[in-house]
Parts: C-alpha cells; structure tokens; sequence
C-alpha cells in the first residue's frame, strides 16, 4: 500500500514540533507501511502584500488576519498536486487541512482534526472574524473530501457533524496518546508523607492560557490552610518562590532532557492543569503514563483526554482555584483513594493513552477505507 502523509506547519522528523503528534503519527505509520512517502512541511514566507496586511493588522487589533494566506494555500496545494500526480498513492493522510484544499484526490483520504476551526474561534481568538470564516470556508473543503476522520475529542466530533455535517459513522474519537516513549512510562505509588510537601506539577507554554495563576493560587491556598504543597510549572520561564519554582523548557530531542522532562512527572502527586482552552492536553495523557492523575475543567478537549474518575478530576468548565485546592484535600485525607486513582491512571494510559493503540487504530482504519474503494 503507497501512503502519503502531508504535513504544514509541523515537522515529523522532530519530536520537539507540534507537541509530537505528527511526529509520533510518522513513527507510527514506519511500523507497518511498506511504502510511504512525507511531503512537507512547507515554508511559510508571505508576499510583500501579505506582510503588509499582516503587519498592519497586529498592530491595529493586536491580532493576525488570519493563520495562512492565499500564497502558502497556492505554494502547498501545487506541491502536493504535483507529488500525487508523481507517487500515485493509494491513500493520502493528513494533519493539515490547508495543504489540501484545492488538492483533487481520487484516493482514500485520512484527516487527523484535533480542532475544528469553528470549534475554536470562540475559546481561542487570535485571528480577525474575517480570517476565521476564510479558514472555515477551506477547512470545510478538506472535510468533505476526508473519507474518515480521526479527532482527539468528542467536543470537536460533536461540531464536525453539526457545523459541518459530518457523518457520525465517518468519525472517530479517540484521547491523543502520550508523545513520550512508551519505554519510559512505568508506575510506582506514591504516598503522601508526614512533614513532605504534595507535589503539583504544570506543563504548558501559556501563563494565562494554561492557568499557571490559578495553579499558582491552588498552592497557596494549601500552604495557608496548612498542607505543604510545592509547584512545579515546566514550559515556561518565571519568578520562583517558596513553594513556586519554574523549571523552564525541556527539548525531547536531548536525551539528557528528555529524561530530566520525565523526571518531573516522576516527581509529581498531580499534574494540575487548570487550562482556559485546550483542543487535547496531551500533557494530561504524558502524565498518565507514570500513574500521575490529572485534575483539570471541563473546556475544549479535555473531558475527552483525562477521564473523570479514571485518569483523574475533571471539574467544572472554569473552575476556580478553591475547586482544585478541595479537590487536592480529598485525596490527602483519603489516601487509598488517591493510590486506587494512581493505578486507574496507569492502566488507563496503557489501554488507550499511548501510540500503539491509537497507531493500529489508524492502521485499521487506512485499511478498511482502502479495502472499501
């Protein structure tokens, strides 16, 4: 089977690009398929208009137009006509809906959609209204032409049938696995000790979109009503404090790292994630391949990733700091059902979490597709 895997923006020789996902989609399809062929990514570099545009744009609405434009759609979409005139592949796969928009296909086509554009322009604004409908406009091209659909949430499955009138039977929702090696997990309970802190830990690149603040505050409240509690927040640079310490960005193609980013979910009681829109979180699903149980709101995708009661809490969409730091105490005056919580986590991220499961998945659906054509 000839399989071609188009990517835009992410690079899938580089576990460091995209949070790993197009990167583990690619090892992933190595496994099984004798001949595959990867086109892209492909270089974003805007015309002398388009700068200007976007230039002015930032600075009159603090916002971009829109996330590509009409050159990168004409450069892309030419380059994977030329490739399938050229490959003839038997099926085409995709995590970019914008390299395929005026892209004719004759072949099964797979589109990985961890967010819709109309799912996101509400929770997550960075483009003007304008460049919001232009991008609904193409991407909805991309999902008519997708044979099958494979989204990280039932939030996003939920729009694809409503907005875009999507079959159901053309979708499947599956929680986005880990991006860590699956050599690296392993579980060992952890105890909350006398006179020794609860560890929390945060990982995200955005302070306020990853609510290291309200993480930031869940700490205090612990410390001031009497449990020791320590912060971790990896992703990002900051000012530490006692019980705050901001660990900064790991890179996961440096071994030494990779392990030291491992270590701090080692490290921790909770990966607390109090994010203000997240698509998928797949920190939550990282975090679960060392039994380390999530608690996190119910917004964008994340109901989907952490399962409530098995992988961890999810609260309600918003919740403030006081939900976390009572959800927080529950666990240290019942302990057996933090340690039975830690084990569910684990077998989750083992029975669902994880690239082996969701890369045969993948397998049996390019099969089925093919099979059917």
């Amino acid at each position: 089977m000839k399989i071609l895997y188009v990517t835009a923006r992410w690079d899938p020789y580089d576990p460091d690009s995209g949070a790993g996902v197009n990167y583990n989609l690619y090892a992933s399809l190595k496994t099984w398929a004798d001949d595959l062929e990867v086109i892209g990514p492909f270089a974003d570099d805007l015309n002398f208009i388009e700068k200007g545009v976007d230039r002015v744009t930032n600075l009159l609405f603090n916002k971009r137009l829109i996330k590509f434009y009409p050159s990168y759609i004409k450069k892309s979409n030419q380059i994977v006509n030329d490739k399938i005139a050229e490959y003839q592949p038997d099926v085409v796969i995709s995590k970019a809906s914008i390299p395929l928009v005026n892209v004719k296909m004759t072949m099964p086509f797979i589109y990985i959609c961890d967010s819709s554009v109309n799912w996101i322009k509400n929770e997550w604004p960075h483009f003007s209204k304008f460049g919001f409908r232009l991008m609904e406009k193409w991407e909805a091209k991309v999902i008519q032409k997708a044979n099958h659909i494979v989204t990280f949430s039932q939030a996003n499955a939920d729009v694809l049938q409503s907005f875009y009138n999507k079959p159901e039977n053309e979708i499947t929702v599956h929680p986005i696995p880990s991006s860590l090696p699956p050599d690296s997990s392993g579980f060992e309970v952890k105890q909350f000790l006398p006179n020794q802190p609860i560890r929390l830990l945060l990982v995200g690149k955005r302070y306020h979109g990853k609510g290291v603040d309200i993480a930031i505050k869940t700490t205090q409240l612990l410390n001031e009503n009497g449990i020791q509690a320590q912060l971790r927040v990896v992703g990002q640079d900051g000012t530490n404090s006692e019980h705050i310490q901001f660990m900064g960005l790991y890179s996961k193609k440096d071994p030494q790292q990779l392990e030291e980013y491992m270590d701090q979910y080692r490290w921790a009681h909770f990966l607390i994630f109090p994010s203000r829109f997240d698509a998928a979180g797949i920190v939550a699903s990282e975090a679960a391949g060392f039994g380390v149980p999530s608690i996190t709101n119910d917004i964008g995708g994340l109901s989907t990733t952490v399962k409530d009661g098995v992988s961890g809490v999810v609260l309600k969409k918003n919740s403030p700091a006081e939900a976390y730091f009572h959800t927080i105490q529950f666990f240290i005056n019942n302990p057996t059902e933090y340690e039975n919580l830690c084990q569910s986590t684990y077998e989750h991220y083992q029975s669902t979490l994880n690239w082996d499961v969701l890369g045969n998945l993948i397998k049996k659906i390019i099969t089925q597709t093919v099979d059917l054509q």
